[in-house]
């Protein structure tokens, strides 16, 4: 057998391999129900490096760099939005995961064919790989009507995915009291309560917070509460904020994974601070991340 081809070969699927892999996690990021779809895929990628060993051919370094670069080059294509994300990314995104899987199908039948690895095994990865792009079309196809029918607006998004030391209802029954975003929002001056009774959809909040030097105040609704999260809506003339915190259960007991989305849709002349927001916003979840994992817990 030629070993040079095949190494150029295997380390032209490893830097697919990289690129897939970081595509997934970040649709992850966004979908947490496709966690383990992500999770596949890296295990995926570390059954290439298995065989390139059984193989004796080293894996070359700069190839999966190439491919980390080109998941992060892939977000800047054009996707109707200038800074936030678009319903239309996730269109895209689960397509271009899709041909990564395929290339791995391809990849798979390729090396079942040279007869020098075990052939169960590549018969299986090639099964769930099929699986794997199966349910990518099926969410893909999903998500579609939903991406093309959107409205057409604009702002800007920040996302932070992380892990915290609490079961997922403490998560909810701690965050579902938005009073308490003075102890983990940094931008928070004062959040108070506007309505009595339990907190329920429809409960509403006053947030007084410092943003860019200035105060400013929203309104904020409780518009979802389920065991999968919540999401609150704030308002004013000038800008609506939505938060979306989706938690499930981390991968050990006792833990949460939160996906913590939030989106500013600007008003009026306020859009043309757009820019500047989304520097603001991208340290905003920065501290956010750190003062969530600081009240709840941080995994040891």
């Amino acid at each position: 057998m030629n070993t040079e081809l095949l190494s150029i070969y295997l380390n032209d699927h490893l830097t697919g391999a990289m690129a897939g892999t970081e595509l997934a996690r970040r649709i992850s990021r966004t979908h947490p129900e496709l966690r383990v779809l992500a999770d596949d895929v890296e295990a995926d990628r570390k059954e290439l490096l298995d065989f390139m060993r059984q193989a004796g051919v080293e894996s070359r370094p700069h190839k999966e760099a190439i491919g980390w670069l080109v998941e992060k080059a892939g977000r800047l294509k054009l996707n109707g939005r200038v800074l936030g994300r678009s319903p239309l990314s996730d269109v895209l995104e689960l397509e271009t995961l899709r041909v990564s899987i395929e290339g791995k199908v391809a990849l798979w039948r390729t090396l079942r064919k040279l007869n020098s690895f075990d052939d169960t095994r590549l018969e299986r990865l090639a099964r769930r790989a099929e699986s794997q792009a199966e349910l990518v079309d099926q969410y893909r196809l999903n998500l579609a009507p939903q991406a093309f029918n959107s409205p057409n607006v604009s702002g800007v998004d920040v996302e932070r995915t992380f892990t915290v030391a609490s079961t997922p209802e403490g998560v909810v029954e701690y965050l579902r009291d938005f009073s308490r975003a003075e102890q983990w929002d940094p931008g928070t001056v004062s959040c108070t309560r506007l309505d009595d009774g339990p907190v329920e959809v429809g409960s509403r909040w006053r947030n007084v917070s410092s943003f860019l030097g200035r105060k400013t105040e929203l309104v904020y609704e409780l518009t979802r509460d389920d065991p999968g999260g919540l999401q609150f809506v704030g308002r004013n003339d000038t800008a609506t904020s939505t938060d979306d915190i989706s938690i499930t259960p981390g991968d050990a007991p006792g833990t949460a994974r939160i996906a913590y989305h939030a989106h500013v849709e600007f008003n009026g002349l306020a859009k043309f601070g757009a820019p500047v927001a989304k520097l603001a916003l991208e340290k905003l979840g920065n501290d956010t991340e750190k003062n969530l994992i600081r009240v709840l817990g941080p995994v040891r």
